[in-house]
C-alpha cells in the first residue's frame, strides 16, 4: 500500500511539472513573438551606411580601427541570463576560448557567463546582461567601451561572440570581427562611367579624415550591436521554448512510465489481496468441515 501511495505521490507532481513546464513555454513562445513583432528593420539605414562608406576613399590613410596590430585582441561574449540556457551559454564560452590567447582582454555581458567564465580565468571585465527591451542606453555603453579599448591603444582586434539567430529551432554561436574594419571602405574611389582623376572629381573629407573615419565607423559600431543584441535576444527565446518543449517530452515520458508501473503495482495489490481472501475462505471452509 506504502507503494502504491508514493507512486500516486509521483503521478501528481509529474502532473503539476508538466503544467508548469507548459506555462513558462507559452511565456517563452509568447516573449519571442513579442520581440520579432518589435524588431525594427533597419535596411534602408544600412543600404546608406555602406553608400558612405564605398565614397569615402582611404588614400592609403591609416587608423587605429582600420589596421591589423600587435595589441591584444578583444573578445566580447554575449551570454543570457535565463533559465534554461545553461547549454548555449557554454558553447558561447567555449568558442571564446578556442579563439583566446594570452593577454588578450575578455568581456562578458550576463551574469551568468561570468559563472562559467570563472571557472576558466579572473581576468576579464563584466557588464549586465542584455534587458528584454534593449534600450539605446546600454548599446551606447558597450559601444563607447569597446572604441575606447581600441583608441586607448589597450587592445586591437576586436571580436563580438554571441548566440546567431537561424529559425526558430537553431541558433548557432558566431563570431563577428569588428576591428580591423578596413574591408568596409573602397580601396580606391571610381565615379560611375569615368575613370579619370581630376581634380574634380576628389572627394573632399572635412573636418578631417580621422573624425570622419571615428564617426561612420561609430555609427556602424551601433547598428552592428543593435543587430546582434536583437539575434541574441531571439536566439536566448527560442532555445528556452526548443529546451522546454523537451523538458515537456522528458516529463510525458516519465509519466508514462510511472504510470505503467501504478497500473502494474495496483493489479500485484489487487492479484495479492484475491489471494489472501481466497486463502482465507478456504482455510475457514476447512475449520469448519473439520
Amino acid at each position: 500500500m506504502a507503494k502504491l501511495t508514493k507512486l500516486r505521490e509521483q503521478l501528481q507532481f509529474n502532473k503539476e511539472m508538466a503544467g508548469v513546464i507548459n506555462a513558462l513555454k507559452g511565456v517563452a513562445a509568447s516573449e519571442f513573438t513579442r520581440l520579432q513583432r518589435e524588431r525594427k528593420k533597419l535596411d534602408e539605414f544600412d543600404a546608406y551606411l555602406k553608400n558612405f562608406f564605398q565614397i569615402t576613399d582611404l588614400n592609403n590613410s591609416s587608423h587605429s580601427f582600420l589596421e591589423e596590430s600587435s595589441l591584444p585582441s578583444h573578445i566580447v561574449l554575449i551570454t543570457s541570463d535565463g533559465g534554461f540556457l545553461g547549454k548555449l551559454n557554454v558553447s558561447i564560452i567555449n568558442t571564446a576560448f578556442e579563439q583566446y590567447k594570452k593577454n588578450d582582454r575578455l568581456t562578458v555581458l550576463g551574469k551568468q557567463g561570468v559563472r562559467y567564465i570563472e571557472e576558466k580565468t579572473d581576468q576579464f571585465e563584466h557588464f549586465p546582461g542584455i534587458s528584454d527591451d534593449i534600450s539605446f542606453e546600454e548599446i551606447e555603453k558597450i559601444k563607447n567601451y569597446i572604441i575606447k579599448q581600441v583608441l586607448e591603444k589597450k587592445a586591437g582586434r576586436t571580436i563580438i561572440i554571441y548566440p546567431h539567430f537561424v529559425s526558430f529551432a537553431i541558433q548557432e554561436v558566431q563570431s563577428f570581427q569588428l576591428f580591423p574594419c578596413k574591408h568596409l571602405f573602397s580601396e580606391k574611389l571610381k565615379l560611375e562611367n569615368d575613370d579619370s582623376d581630376t581634380e574634380e572629381e576628389k572627394v573632399i573629407v572635412e573636418p578631417s579624415f580621422k573624425r570622419v573615419i571615428e564617426e561612420l565607423i561609430t555609427i556602424w559600431i551601433g547598428y552592428v550591436l543593435y543587430n546582434i543584441f536583437w539575434e541574441s535576444k531571439l536566439s536566448e527565446w527560442a532555445a528556452r521554448v526548443i529546451h522546454l518543449e523537451g523538458s515537456a517530452d522528458e516529463v510525458k515520458r516519465q509519466g508514462r512510465a510511472v504510470r505503467l508501473t501504478y497500473f502494474r503495482a495496483l493489479h500485484e495489490n489487487s492479484d495479492k489481496n484475491i489471494r489472501e481472501i481466497f486463502s482465507s475462505t478456504m482455510a475457514l471452509k476447512r475449520t469448519r468441515w473439520n
